[in-house]
């Protein structure tokens, strides 16, 4: 556990984070905004708003709607004039939806630069020239952000900062900005910023049109082709609420735990489930027996061990929540969260290994898809 807080410390503290200042270049190259949606009636609007407002002078915002049935079309047709509605038509086989709009909207954009994004997230203004400015000034091939999370109910702010923290553990945290370590990477699918002739050079969604974790993956193969991806945070740039209840996060992370194993997924998802069990619960199994023999034998050696393995835990987490703005009361309820992530990793782990499938708005991967490739209806 010691080891593991140093780990934590050398990966996670001082991420870096989007510079605040955009200095305005001479050469502003124009950037295509894709944004792929499907029955999110209830934040695309807000979202869009804060795209067609961007300062950024040169821009093109392409929403490629996924056969939406909630009232997200209507609400996509108040910005006409502002925006490129896309119908995104049949879903071909083997290709996830978001990855299917993804590309679609990729092959009628016209600029050097490509913006992903997703449409659950709210853009500060100058957001974009910040974000684009950085990767001239970086030389970066790949920019992507860790927004601020938009939490509001008991779930969210118990789930999702533990999950966060876990994932950017998994992936080597800052450390996915070093060019010497070409495994460590990740990409947010929330916001990624790409070099066109990079996003080309990678093969885009198209090499990644099976995968669910998509972002993942496309940080991964930026890495794998000696290019220079970049991941900051910018809380102050970028909001985006995932999930709003529990059986939506259930079933969101669901969809990523098993997906993101690649190769040998049923055993390196195991292995991710044993040391969830081994690093985040059996700390506070012993702090719990500790306590529980305190009548007998108050000063035991188990009771030191937990208590010295669970406050590192806690302030890890105790750090993320106050960071993000979420009571520090949560992180006690640490090992509530994790057994219900576990829970969220057997229940992926045992659909993805028997090819049950993974349901998510209203299509269900993980199984043959059947499709006819067909193009695009503006």
């Amino acid at each position: 556990m010691f080891l593991l807080a140093g780990y934590e410390y050398l990966t996670l503290m001082h991420f870096p984070a989007l510079p605040v200042d955009a200095t305005h270049t001479s050469n502003r190259c124009l950037v295509s905004i894709i944004l792929p949606v499907r029955d999110q009636a209830k934040t695309v609007g807000e979202c869009v708003a804060s795209l067609v407002g961007l300062d950024y002078p040169v821009k093109e915002i392409i929403v490629v709607d996924g056969n939406s049935t909630d009232g997200t079309q209507d609400i996509l047709r108040r910005f006409n004039g502002k925006i490129k509605l896309v119908k995104e038509g049949p879903l071909p086989q083997d290709w996830v939806g978001k990855n299917w709009a993804c590309h679609l909207g990729y092959q009628l954009a016209a600029g050097d630069l490509l913006l992903f994004t997703d449409g659950d997230s709210i853009h500060s203004q100058d957001s974009l020239a910040k974000t684009v400015n950085y990767l001239e000034v970086t030389k970066a091939d790949l920019v992507t952000l860790a927004p601020a999370a938009i939490l509001r109910t008991f779930w969210e702010k118990l789930l999702q900062p533990p999950i966060f923290w876990l994932i950017m553990m998994f992936v080597g945290g800052k450390w996915v900005n070093d060019d010497s370590r070409p495994r460590w990477a990740l990409g947010n699918g929330q916001y990624m910023l790409f070099r066109r002739e990079a996003y080309d050079k990678v093969g885009g969604h198209s090499a990644v049109r099976d995968r669910i974790a998509e972002d993942y993956s496309l940080g991964r193969l930026i890495k794998a082709k000696g290019l220079r991806l970049r991941m900051v945070t910018a809380s102050d740039t970028l909001g985006v609420r995932m999930y709003s209840s529990l059986p939506e996060i259930w079933r969101g992370w669901r969809k990523n735990f098993y997906s993101v194993s690649g190769n040998h997924p049923l055993f390196r998802a195991t292995y991710r489930l044993v040391l969830l069990f081994t690093f985040l619960v059996l700390p506070f199994v012993v702090l719990g027996y500790g306590v529980y023999i305190v009548p007998t034998t108050p000063l035991n050696v188990y009771l030191f061990t937990g208590t010295f393995m669970a406050f590192f835990l806690w302030l890890g987490i105790i750090i993320l929540d106050r960071s993000i703005g979420v009571s520090p009361l949560y992180a006690l309820l640490l090992p509530l969260a994790v057994l219900v992530y576990i829970g969220i990793g057997i229940d992926s782990t045992i659909r993805g290994a028997l090819g049950m499938g993974f349901s998510w708005k209203g299509r269900v991967y993980g199984k043959p898809i059947t499709g006819q490739f067909e193009a695009p209806v503006p």
